[in-house]
């Protein structure tokens, strides 16, 4: 049975709708690996139609726990970052890499592909799940 990303799919295909410029989307939820491939296809699409709209896709997953999001928040033990192995999708991660640095020391901050990305955060779930 294939996952359901129908609300992925959803609000990426919004974000193809009323974007204007280049935008670099954000994937925070828990996601089934390769979602990013399929946001990616639908705004790549939109590309196609409108010059004008440029998109990258990164993967940022949270790690946060019940009880103490707030805190996770406000200082992670680590930020994984996935993007496309590209210039234009290493560029996309500087940019969120310099977000993150203004609380978080950069030895925290993992960067890595999109894949890997959202693989490692399905793996953490399913470690805690079994402890």
């Amino acid at each position: 049975m294939a996952p359901d990303l129908k609300y992925v799919e959803s609000v990426s295909r919004t974000i193809a709708e009323f974007a204007k410029s280049p935008k670099i989307v954000v994937e925070k939820s828990t996601v089934p690996v390769k979602a990013a491939q399929s946001i990616k296809q639908i705004l790549k699409e939109a590309q196609s139609h409108n010059k004008d709209q440029y998109f990258q896709v990164l993967s940022n997953p949270e790690f946060l726990s019940e009880g103490t999001a707030m805190a996770d928040l406000a200082n992670p033990d680590r930020v994984l970052i996935g993007g496309e192995n590209s210039e234009d999708g290493h560029k996309a991660l500087a940019q969120l890499v310099a977000i993150y640095e203004q609380w978080v020391p950069r030895e925290r901050i993992i960067e890595t592909n999109t894949w890997s990305s959202e693989l490692s955060k399905l793996v953490a779930n399913a470690f805690l799940v079994s402890l």
